[in-house]
């Protein structure tokens, strides 16, 4: 029955984060970019993939009493702010009209996202008073 109740509580905070994250992704969709290239989901996606390595990192060297965060923080809103779905749809809407722009976007995305695996790493590291 314990068991039960952690999985209900982690769920609820995964929820409650969702919701956060998927907002703050609906309100940054309202800040103007110009021209057809989905920047927007590239920024959210980096930065998303930053803070998710920071987390990760530095929740890596705390002890298991923060697992709660990693659930609200990384699951939940990191988890709701980022956006995979969009970005493949978006390149699939790219290929219609133009497959150069569509393959640009899905590599700036992906190498992109692995240099923020990197950096956030780093910085998660530094905040944990490691030296590298």
């Amino acid at each position: 029955m314990q068991k039960q109740r952690l999985d209900l509580i982690e769920m609820f905070v995964v929820s409650l984060g969702g919701g956060i994250g998927g907002s703050l992704r609906y309100l940054l969709s309202f800040l103007p970019i110009a021209g057809q290239w989905p920047l927007m989901t590239i920024l959210i996606n980096w930065l998303g993939t930053l803070l998710l390595a920071i987390l990760g990192s530095y929740l890596s060297h705390r002890s298991s009493r923060l697992k709660r965060w990693q659930a609200f923080l990384g699951t939940g809103i990191l988890g709701g702010f980022t956006t995979f779905s969009t970005m493949l749809l978006q390149t699939a809407q790219l290929t219609q009209s133009n497959i150069v722009m569509a393959g640009l976007y899905l590599v700036m995305t992906v190498v992109g996202g692995v240099l923020m695996i990197i950096l956030g790493q780093y910085i998660g590291h530094v905040l944990c008073g490691e030296r590298l």
